[in-house]
């Protein structure tokens, strides 16, 4: 009996909403049935009976009731009522705790996360995934969270951000995440057994994901490279490093800190990809003065399958499948950007 009544205290309000109307129907038709069964009346008259009864307005009978239709139509009023509250108690409890606009948000962000292709996944919103999802915010890129944790889903979902609220070694999560379109995939959940689990799922619905794993152990890193992750990131080894380097070389640390995170200073590290249709292939450094036209700075190249070069030559010449690595502000990166994409040159 108890577990009865506590699976129904865990019902969700759209779904006590149906079952109340569930509810209500089978009564409605037991209503009818029964008073054509003990009356003899026709559909629409017991029907009607079964109306005037259940929502008791004090509407005419339709005929009169025998003995047994009496006592039938008092079981229909005391269950009717019952029934009814009930149903009425869920409506109002779902419209007024605004549980119905919640409902719209939910579907709304559901067409949304359908319509994501080429965006990142990011699961677990913890520290890790709450500061890769701000940095991919200011990046512009779209990106999507798996967060288990019900609650924290529901706020992220009222501050605009898309969620899909579940536990992402779950097939069906990634799955409803977009997994198969999606571009990359950011697992950092609190235990690293989940961490191989999601990357090994994840790896199975698309192989050409690239997929970025946290490990508390360093145990744990081979098994995720095993697993299919592309980069293993051990929080422990990168906040030991920058514990040493605090105290070794504090000036370039500060330097660093302030032009990553300072809003009016920022600047960013970005990769600019040249496809076939970019004005640049063809042409040296040189050539295209990068520097002086958008004010962004080359720091690193990197030809098709080849390692990165730091500081390239201005001689470099650049063809489809490089990689540019440059920093500047937010405006002039998207400056080059635009232009290493134009098919042709906008200088």
């Amino acid at each position: 009996m108890f577990g009865g009544s506590l699976q129904l205290t865990q019902l969700t309000p759209l779904r006590r909403v149906w079952l109340s109307a569930i509810v209500l129907l089978f009564v409605f038709f037991a209503g009818t049935i029964g008073y054509i069964l003990i009356e003899g009346w026709a559909f629409t008259d017991a029907l009607y009976m079964t109306v005037i009864t259940l929502s008791t307005v004090g509407f005419r009978e339709v005929g009169t009731l025998s003995a047994e239709g009496k006592v039938f139509t008092v079981c229909l009023i005391i269950s009717g009522i019952g029934t009814v509250g009930y149903g009425i108690g869920n409506l109002a409890a779902f419209i007024i705790e605004g549980e119905l606009r919640e409902l719209f948000i939910k579907r709304k962000m559901e067409r949304d996360i359908e319509k994501l292709k080429n965006h990142i996944i990011i699961c677990g919103y913890g520290d890790e995934g709450r500061h890769a999802s701000e940095e991919l915010e200011r990046s512009k890129v779209p990106f999507l969270i798996i967060e288990k944790d019900i609650e924290l889903a529901e706020k992220l979902r009222e501050e605009g951000v898309l969620v899909a609220q579940g536990d992402a070694t779950q097939d069906e999560i990634l799955l409803g995440a977009g997994v198969e379109r999606a571009k990359g995939l950011i697992t950092a959940v609190t235990e690293d057994s989940e961490n191989v689990f999601v990357t090994l799922t994840a790896r199975g619905f698309n192989s050409n994901l690239t997929i970025v794993a946290r490990a508390a152990a360093e145990a744990t890193m081979a098994k995720l490279i095993r697993a299919g992750a592309d980069k293993v990131i051990s929080s422990a080894e990168i906040g030991g490093r920058r514990m040493a380097s605090v105290l070794l070389r504090p000036k370039v640390v500060n330097f660093l800190d302030i032009i990553m995170s300072d809003d009016e200073l920022a600047l960013r590290l970005e990769e600019i990809d040249i496809d076939e249709k970019s004005a640049f292939v063809g042409k040296s450094i040189r050539d295209l003065h990068i520097r002086g036209r958008t004010g962004t700075l080359v720091i690193g190249f990197q030809h098709e399958g080849q390692s990165i070069q730091i500081n390239p030559p201005a001689e470099t010449v650049i063809n489809v499948g490089d990689v540019l690595i440059v920093m500047g502000n937010e405006s002039q990166v998207e400056k080059l950007r635009r232009i290493a994409n134009a098919k042709e040159e906008a200088f």
